[in-house]
């Protein structure tokens, strides 16, 4: 699991997602957004990791792991 924790800035990347009948082929799935956010919670679900991230214009999303990458931490 990547580590990702509350005051990171992140930027969306490209992931691969499962796709086809019972997930049997990958595609590569490119970032719906072309920005930084920031991090204000994190959680975990079955194992897969969950943020809620705060956009430049203060929309709030929640995203998985997958798809963003750190790229500074604010302590």
């Amino acid at each position: 699991m990547k580590d990702i924790v509350t005051g990171d800035v992140v930027k969306f990347v490209p992931h691969y997602v499962s796709s086809g009948m019972q997930g049997g082929s990958l595609k590569l799935q490119m970032p719906k957004y072309d920005c930084l956010a920031l991090v204000f919670k994190t959680y975990t679900v079955r194992g897969v990791g969950h943020a809620h991230v705060m956009m430049p214009n203060r929309i709030k999303k929640v995203v998985g792991f997958a798809g963003i990458e750190m790229m500074s931490r604010i302590k």
